[in-house]
């Protein structure tokens, strides 16, 4: 009868390894570098953090203050730099609104500025997303000689600075009548290098065997772009409509130019407008500039969800 094994038997003898002190010392190395890497890490994090949000707290904290007290805590930088613990009024927001006699004696009324903006922004977006669709799709779907070269000259044009066709454009615009109006402030952004090089990437993504498909059951070009593209590119169209509407809103030197009617003017404009020969009251324009961004990052955190769920659910759809 065989006997069990018992604990000091060799069959239950586990074989015990030694590291040596090379390996130990290798393995806390390790360990160290691996810890400092993770705090340097955080420490870049937090540095690239404060680098972009404390302008966005300064702003944001003195926008309810007058220029002395801005000035007061300049420095030595303090919490108060940046938190208004010693005062918080919104009279700021009401003079740069219009809304009291002080805002009116100085001719400042935002809210129009606000929707010469917004009106701009969206005619710009509606346009812009018609005839960039219809080149970009004239690229990236179509077969035709001198394709390629034809496509470097459009996106060559990138590569030319705002600031010398500002002359030659504001000649056309003159010579079209609409200078000074509305229409010179959206015009000359109807058609984009950059938007359509950006849908033709988009577009291209979409099989071209749906094409051939909707060609099969009698659909012409227009009839592809509009019910097989476009409805599988929603997440580029809803990308370069929040890009657009970006840099219109944001643009200053070509409405400084195309228009000198005050009711005319954009809201950046209007904010510049403000810097005149005696000093500005700070206060006052920090809550322009807060209330001049608001619109811009309201709109994309609410359609930030819509792009990122088109992302995930775009596709060849059946």
């Amino acid at each position: 009868m065989e006997l069990p094994a018992t604990s000091d038997s060799p069959a239950s003898t586990q074989p015990q390894f030694i590291e040596s002190p090379q390996t130990q010392n290798d393995r806390r190395k390790r360990r160290i570098r691996s810890v400092l890497g993770f705090v340097l890490r955080i420490a870049i994090y937090l540095l690239i953090t404060i680098v972009f949000v404390a302008p966005m707290f300064w702003v944001l904290g003195n926008s309810v203050r007058s220029s002395q007290s801005i000035w007061g805590h300049v420095y030595p930088v303090s919490v108060l730099t940046f938190l208004p613990l010693d005062q918080f009024s919104i009279k700021n927001y009401m003079e740069a609104l219009g809304l009291t006699s002080v805002g009116k004696g100085l001719g400042l009324d935002l809210s129009r500025a606000l929707f010469i903006s917004f009106a701009s922004a969206i005619t710009v977006v509606c346009f812009s997303l018609v005839s960039n669709s219809c080149a970009a799709y004239f690229f990236a779907r179509l077969e035709f000689p001198r394709k390629k070269i034809l496509l470097a000259f459009v996106l060559a044009t990138m590569m030319i600075p705002q600031q010398v066709v500002i002359v030659p454009l504001f000649l056309v615009v003159n010579q079209l009548g609409i200078i000074n109006t509305f229409w010179a402030l959206v015009v000359p952004w109807f058609a984009s290098p950059f938007i359509t090089f950006a849908l033709i990437q988009f577009f291209s993504e979409v099989p071209k065997e749906l094409d051939e498909a909707a060609t099969l059951d009698g659909a012409n070009l227009f009839k592809i772009l509009v019910n097989v593209v476009i409805p599988n590119s929603i997440p580029g169209l809803l990308t370069v409509s929040l890009l657009e509407f970006q840099f219109v809103w944001n643009e200053f030197y070509w409405p400084l130019i195309a228009v000198t009617a005050k009711d005319l003017m954009p809201v950046q404009v209007a904010i510049a407008s403000q810097f005149t020969e005696r000093d500005p009251e700070w206060g006052r324009v920090f809550a322009a500039m807060v209330i001049a961004s608001a619109p811009v990052i309201i709109i994309f955190m609410s359609l930030q969800r819509f792009y990122y769920q088109s992302a995930v659910t775009s596709g060849v759809k059946g």
